[in-house]
């Protein structure tokens, strides 16, 4: 997996970062990050499979409902902004290791017989993915500056795709093992567990990298710029990022649950949230890497905007025969925007620290306004009676979610003066 120069980040002062490789080992290092993307989005596919069984134990109406998946995503707005500053303490790894225990106690904690267990550790989990999705585009950059674009998309395509290993494997799990809702979600801890190790083990080695070695100026390492904040290309960045999010998450709380009351089984339906999380690699594999070999990315943003567009359009018609088509469409449109949204972020800054800085202000709006989402969706939707107006409403967002994206997508950086 080689990339090709076209793909560093211009002006990046980083090439040295290579040792950083060296001392961790590039074994080591592609396991940790194999691993943290595929546990970011277990916690969100889990629980939007059994949706509707949790409804029914606690008597749930839609909107109470919708806090399982759209409470972790107000916590990716939340608290993302915390990681800059704990990279200012820790290093990047010491850091995703706190995240990965956050996200294992939380996981954990969703068995026990209680909603409010249900709803601490979802956000306990939330926690830890706040932070885990600000730092993992700064680790990539750390550990593969020569090898963003393919890095990312290996990363893209883990975190798309993990929402729907859960959502599909949850139902069968449920009814072939353990018959039991909440022992099911408490078993997704274990893929936390690994990744756990896994990141823990990247930090110790991690800790014998001289970080005057590795970075050329101080400019270089993760810091917050308030300055980011000033940058229209940093905002356009920034809405790429929340408008694609609020969609992505709309489909994970609520796909399943539009299927099942037009009559489609509940492992059916969740199969296709998988589907969906499938076809999403294969774009997460390849927008990034053809992002980051031509210098300007609109056109790109728009296409993978449009597969959204019709995917929602079919949905929206109705026919549960085409659901799989349908669903792979938006799994196609998904996973390339948020693949192109986190290479934009690396490719859009010129420095560690800028990147750092534009990821966290990225992530931390992006996923306040990704958090409406669900929960407006789902409120439409209880007030309707009917999911045509919230699928009406989502084709509305394909507007501005295409303006930030052509304009996120021109070849301006990140720049501004230093204090």
């Amino acid at each position: 997996m080689t990339d090709t120069g076209s793909e560093h980040p211009a002006g990046s002062p980083e090439g040295s970062d290579r040792t950083a490789l060296s001392v961790v080992g590039t074994g080591a290092a592609v396991a940790a990050i194999v691993l943290l993307g595929l546990d970011l989005r277990l916690v969100f596919g889990s629980a939007s499979a059994v949706l509707a069984e949790i409804r029914q134990s606690y008597a749930l109406g839609s909107g109470s409902a919708a806090l399982l998946t759209t409470g972790p995503v107000l916590c990716l707005g939340l608290f993302a902004v915390a990681a800059t500053r704990a990279v200012r303490r820790w290093t990047v790894p010491v850091v995703l290791t706190g995240c990965l225990m956050l996200i294992l106690v939380g996981t954990a904690l969703r068995g026990a017989p209680l909603w409010p267990a249900l709803i601490i550790g979802t956000l306990l989990a939330g926690m830890g993915i706040a932070v885990a999705n600000v730092l993992g585009p700064v680790l990539i950059r750390l550990l593969f500056p020569h090898r963003i674009g393919s890095m990312t998309g290996l990363f893209t395509a883990l975190v798309s795709a993990s929402a729907g290993i859960a959502s599909g494997a949850t139902i069968p799990i449920d009814s072939s093992v353990f018959h039991n809702w909440r022992t099911t979600l408490m078993v997704w801890a274990v893929p936390s567990a690994a990744a756990l190790g896994a990141m823990a083990l990247l930090a110790w080695r991690y800790r014998h990298v001289d970080r005057t070695t590795t970075s050329t100026d101080r400019s270089a390492e993760p810091k917050w710029q308030t300055a980011v904040l000033r940058s229209s290309v940093a905002w356009a960045v920034t809405g790429f990022m929340g408008l694609q999010s609020l969609l992505a998450y709309s489909m994970i709380a609520w796909l399943p649950t539009i299927y099942r009351d037009r009559g489609l089984s509940a492992e059916n339906a969740g199969l296709l949230l998988t589907a969906l999380s499938v076809s999403s690699i294969a774009t997460a594999l390849t927008v990034p890497v053809l992002a980051a070999r031509i210098r300007r990315q609109s056109v790109l943003a728009i296409a993978v905007v449009a597969l959204s567009v019709v995917g929602l359009i079919g949905v929206l018609a109705g026919s549960i025969e085409l659901a799989p088509m349908w669903a792979i469409l938006l799994g196609l449109g998904q996973g390339g925007q948020l693949s192109l949204a986190l290479t934009l972020i690396n490719l859009r800054a010129p420095n560690t620290a800028t990147a750092t800085s534009l990821s966290t202000m990225a992530q931390s709006i992006g996923y306040l306004v990704a958090a409406a989402g669900p929960v407006v969706a789902g409120a439409i939707h209880s007030s309707t009676g009917s999911w045509t107006a919230p699928l009406l409403a989502l084709l509305a967002v394909m507007v501005p979610l295409t303006l930030c994206g052509w304009m996120a997508g021109r070849d301006s950086p990140v720049t501004f003066v230093q204090p």
